[in-house]
């Protein structure tokens, strides 16, 4: 039946303020229109009533009535737009569906009206389009319609159940066995010397029915295992397999250095041969998702090196065929019934651990058993009833249609049923999407706003806010899957499950909402195309209104037959190749419009006439140039313009003063001081910013722009003190920015200016790099940033204060925080971060029973060694002893919510022994917690880790000592040693260091009297550290009274500690550290550059 209310639900009110056009009063339109208005009204309810209605239980002419009236819809609101554009020149709103837009809109019109070459025409389509409702309306009558009302949702955001049913999927219901039987036919512990069977490649095939969990399943042993591999790679095929789309994934996944490659032009004998090469000599782990054919499965296999390097690969399929073909078998089995009754509760739970109450008995045994263990229909069949009463639950039991069979497809069927009409046409629309794809939750919704699907209701604040909305409401109810939900607010990628897919593809097709050619023929004819046409086309009257072409190689487009460019409202074209495109001025009534990945001889020379256009995105394309043109587009809301082959950005742009949307990616130009006529911009995304004067510009302009809600730049400069008050004087004249995503260069300083901005209270997400802080900003607290979900800011040293303040802030669910410094053994309090869920830090917290109740992810840095903590700016009063080192019990096993844990290992100066014990710790905390959570430890500064004897020997070479001074032997041949050296003492004993190194003159005289500071605090810690220690020292005369003039640029003062463990204090090699400094009269004095980089070094120094 029909599905979607075409264009009536924006068309009514347009109507409206038609009537008060002077236009219509003076041609006599009005008794037309307002007859036609009512007619619309009760049409719509009609549409509304049976898209409540599953098709098989319409008849065929109330189908067909419910067709003609979408179309008409159409056609009306192309004829009223007509008439809008052409009366006032063009000059018409961005967004038609708002109706206090549109009533100005008309007031521009009458203004206009004697300047109109077409009124004869539009009153004539006018006309003709009420004597075509009349006989609609007369038909309408003869039918009834039955239906089952849909309660519209009220939810605003994502419901926390369902985040909890696609956060991790190793924790899903009664995967275990499963997952453990696997791994066990893949042989994975199988070692090196085994029998030569165990060296070569397995592979092992996943099969069962749809929504069973293949997908699931592979993913989780594919996560837990690609540790163990050289690299590894998850790839999804579909039913219509894209096989060089795969390919250049699977290499992207491999190996991020295939990201900088161009494969766009690759054929697969290139991607095999690449993939050959790459994979010769390595241990590769890739899971192959979603296989359907045989020779598809040949393809892929034939790309893969057999090596025997006991490599592994899974592939999951339905079909038996393809997965004995493969290898292994394992037929994944429907979930039993108790594990089948705990994901339905899952679904069902009020709160976490509490379930509704009276929800249990035997209605709900029959609704599971209905679902025959298959997750994707318990999942659905939950979430139509985890809003309703439970008295209504049998009425959906009885509406579901239950058979013996494909009881899921029938409860998607239901699913899409029971939404309420505005939803119907949003997730309809997600049929132009490639299958198993990651879909852009951004770009979606402004796509929709582009269609029209999208309308505020009274004050509801903008559109793109009430899209979200929908998109949430979608997420509700288990139609697509959002990906990777590290926001509580929002998520920035999501999928559709291949079975809910299928479904919306296919009645998209049968209902004329949208058609999709992506054939997996290489090579398209126009005589294939029309067939193809044909075949998706069952109303021989209907017309193309929306068209994706996917993967194709067309000669012409569009071919005779297809009647559509007059009425084609959609056109997005990806990854195909068109011989022969139709001038866009063809498309004249088109809305959104898409080239991404395409070779399509397009000229944009006439992309000005499409002045209904409001969606317009060019990806991964070259064109020629952005004409001048491309400022006629007064209705356009969204541009989205990524790596099309232009080094600028054209000024014409900045005419387009409706865009609510710029997306501008690989320009290295931008206009200068015209941005900011753009102020109806929500967001601006700006990827890469080059050049001084470019970059200031830009800050001083983004200041123009207040109703900016989403602001991401990427600056190639660094943003010096100068540029950092600009940017913060044009933040401040923002109204109400949500997101704040700041890429730049370097690492400049930004505590004082940034002070002064005064971050809004509606601020959900804040990403600053390229500029650090000493300490946490004064505005970032729980009173003036109450919304704040996500942040991410670097930090020269984090206090236990900013901590503390960061912990009270009720909605943060991401953190991240860089810094040099950290307080030693931070202990997490239990009522700080509450629904914190992702964690990055440079240092390891305490966490006590009931902290962190919600963190999934965990990353933090621990340092194997003393020297470690030196590297890292650690102040000195901050360094653990040597128990503290080992100290690694964190309490992991308190954070009840644990998934994934990180560790970046310093190995700076340590010995293989005690990185080694290091790992070990952290690795059994982890693998002895509950959850079973995966564990990534990166070691960092590998090649500088040293040996014991290695210690030794170094400090030997490069230190020498003798009554008055020490000095230092460096990398360069012709420094001068002092011959009055002598060895150093036996192990034994250890010596602290300080040392104090002249520098330019410019700096010398401050330089040296912080160190002097600097020299007392850390002796005085050096006390504290070992009390016991007997302290002697020896200074320069000079040493109270630097000046440049100083008698010797090299001062030391030398503290002996006998007596002490040998393992506490590592040595430090020189050759880490600008050594000029410490050497001889002779040796060029330290520049400032190299300060920079040792002056923290050249303080502390542990000599064994």
């Amino acid at each position: 039946m029909e599905l979607a209310l075409g264009a009536m639900a924006g068309l009514a009110p347009k109507l409206g303020d038609l009537l008060m056009a002077e236009y219509v009063v003076q041609k006599g339109l009005k008794p037309d229109i307002e007859s036609l208005s009512r007619e619309l009204v009760t049409m719509k309810a009609g549409l509304e009533d049976m898209s409540k209605v599953p098709p098989d239980q319409l008849t065929e002419v109330e189908k067909l009535w419910a067709r003609h009236i979408r179309e008409l819809s159409y056609d009306m609101e192309d004829a009223v737009d007509d008439f809008v554009l052409r009366v006032a020149g063009g000059e018409c709103a961005a967004d038609a569906t708002d109706a206090n837009v549109f009533k100005k809109i008309i007031g521009k019109a009458t203004a206009a009206v004697k300047k109109v070459k077409h009124r004869r025409e539009i009153s004539d389509k006018i006309k003709d389009i009420k004597k075509l409702s009349d006989e609609l309306a007369g038909l309408r009558a003869k039918y009834t319609v039955r239906g089952l009302g849909a309660d519209l949702a009220t939810s605003t955001g994502i419901d926390p159940r369902v985040r909890n049913l696609y956060k991790k999927e190793s924790d899903l219901v009664g995967i275990e066995e499963s997952r453990d039987k696997v791994i066990r036919m893949l042989s994975i512990e199988a070692k090196d010397d085994a029998h030569a069977s165990d060296q070569d490649l397995k592979i092992v095939s996943i099969v069962g029915v749809g929504g069973l969990g293949k997908t699931t399943l592979a993913k989780t042993v594919h996560d837990m295992l690609k540790k163990q591999f050289d690299c590894s790679a998850f790839v999804s095929v579909g039913r219509t397999p894209n096989l060089t789309r795969t390919f250049e994934k699977m290499l992207v996944e491999l190996d991020k250095k295939y990201k900088q490659v161009d494969m766009a032009r690759w054929d697969i004998e290139q991607f095999g041969n690449e993939l050959h090469e790459f994979l010769e000599q390595k241990r590769y782990f890739i899971v192959v998702d979603d296989i359907w054919d045989v020779e598809s499965w040949k393809e892929i296999r034939h790309a893969l090196e057999y090596n025997n390097c006991r490599s592994r690969i899974i592939m999951t399929t339905r079909n038996f065929e393809v997965a004995t073909k493969a290898g292994e078998v394992y037929k994944l089995k429907p979930l039993s019934d108790e594990n089948s009754e705990k994901l339905f509760y899952k679904r069902i739970q009020s709160q976490e651990g509490e379930s509704l109450d009276g929800v249990s008995g035997e209605l709900s045994s029959k609704i599971i058993d209905k679902c025959g263990g298959i997750p994707l229909a318990i999942i659905a069949i939950a979430s139509l009833l985890v809003e309703r009463p439970y008295e209504d639950w049998s009425k959906v039991y009885d509406s579901v249609g239950f058979g013996n069979e494909d009881n899921t497809t029938k409860i998607v069927s239901y699913s899409y049923y029971d939404l309420p009409s505005y939803l119907k046409p949003c997730i309809l629309y997600l049929s132009k999407f490639q299958e198993d794809s990651f879909i852009d939750t951004k770009g979606v919704i402004w796509m929709w706003i582009g269609e029209g699907f999208v309308h505020l209701e009274k004050e509801e604040g903008s559109l793109f806010e009430v899209g979200q909305r929908y998109f949430n409401e979608l997420v509700n109810r288990s139609l697509i899957q959002p990906m990777d939900p590290k926001y509580n607010w929002f998520t920035q990628f999501f999928r559709i499950h291949d079975i809910v897919f299928d479904f919306i593809r296919k009645l998209s097709d049968v209902e004329n909402f949208l058609t999709v050619l992506d054939s997996r023929e290489q090579h398209a004819s126009p005589d294939s195309l029309r067939n193809e046409k044909k075949a998706y086309m069952p109303c021989s009257d209907s017309k193309v209104r929306r068209l994706a072409i996917q993967n194709h190689h067309v000669q012409c487009f569009p071919v005779d037959s297809m009647e559509m460019p007059e009425v084609l409202r959609s056109l997005k074209i990806e990854g195909s190749k068109i011989e022969n495109m139709a001038p866009l001025h063809w498309f004249r009534v088109c809305r959104v419009l898409n080239f991404q990945k395409c070779h399509v001889p397009i000229s944009l020379k006439h992309l000005g006439r499409l002045l209904h256009l409001k969606y317009l995105d060019i990806s991964y394309t070259v064109v020629d140039e952005l004409p001048k043109e491309l400022g006629h587009l007064k209705s356009l809301q969204s541009l989205v313009l990524i790596n099309i082959g232009l080094d600028e950005l054209s000024p014409t742009v900045c005419s387009l003063t409706q865009l609510m949307c710029l997306v501008a990616q690989g320009f290295k130009r931008f206009p200068a001081n015209r941005m900011g006529n753009l102020t109806s911009l929500e967001e601006l995304r700006l990827e890469t910013v080059v050049g001084r004067s470019t970059t200031e510009d830009l800050v001083v302009e983004l200041g123009k722009l207040t109703r900016l809600r989403m602001v991401r730049m990427t600056l190639a400069e660094e943003l010096d003190e100068s540029l950092q008050k600009a940017l913060v004087r044009s933040l401040c004249s923002l109204r109400e920015p949500q997101e704040l995503v700041l890429f730049s260069s370097g690492s400049q300083q930004g505590d004082t200016v940034w002070e002064d901005w005064e971050a809004p209270m509606q601020l959900r997400r804040l990403l600053i790099q390229g500029i650090r802080f000493t300490r946490l900003p004064g505005w970032i607290n729980r009173s003036r940033l109450p919304r704040l979900c996500s942040l991410s800011l670097g930090m020269y040293a984090v206090g236990v204060h900013d901590l503390d303040n960061l912990a009270r802030l009720p909605e943060l669910s991401y953190l991240q925080l860089g810094g040099f410094s950290w307080p030693p053994g931070y202990t997490v309090g239990k009522d700080g971060f509450r629904n914190l869920r992702f964690c990055h830090v440079g240092t390891t917290l305490k966490f006590p029973m009931g902290a962190m109740p919600r963190l999934e992810e965990l990353r933090f840095s621990v340092y194997a060694g003393y020297w470690s903590w030196v590297v890292n700016d650690v102040p000195l009063e901050q360094f653990p002893t040597k128990d503290e080192i080992k100290d690694l019990d964190l309490g992991l096993d308190n954070l009840l919510s644990l998934e994934k844990v990180t560790v970046r290992v310093d190995c700076m100066g340590a010995t293989a022994a005690e990185v080694q014990e290091v790992v070990a710790v952290v690795t059994r905390a982890v693998k002895n917690h509950p959850n079973r959570p995966t564990i990534k430890v990166d070691r960092a500064y590998e090649g500088n880790m040293l040996s014991d004897k290695h210690r030794v020997a170094l400090l030997q070479q490069t230190i020498r000592t003798n009554t008055d001074k020490m000095v230092c032997s460096s990398n360069h041949p012709n420094t001068e040693i002092d011959d009055r050296r002598h060895d150093l003492p036996q192990l034994g004993s250890t010596a602290l260091v300080f040392s104090f190194g002249a520098g330019s003159e410019e700096h010398h005289e401050s330089t040296a009297r912080k160190r002097c500071a600097r020299r007392k605090r850390a002796i005085g810690s050096a006390r504290k550290l070992r009390p016991s220690t007997r302290l002697a020292e020896k200074e320069h005369p000079n040493f109270e009274d630097p000046s440049p003039s100083s008698a010797s640029p090299v001062q030391v003062a030398r503290v002996d500690f006998s007596g002490i463990d040998n393992s506490v204090c590592p040595i430090i090699p020189t050759q880490q550290v600008n050594v000029s400094c410490l050497s001889t009269e002779e040796t060029s004095p330290i520049q400032q550059d190299d300060y920079k980089h040792s002056q923290s070094l050249l303080d502390l120094w542990f000599l064994v």
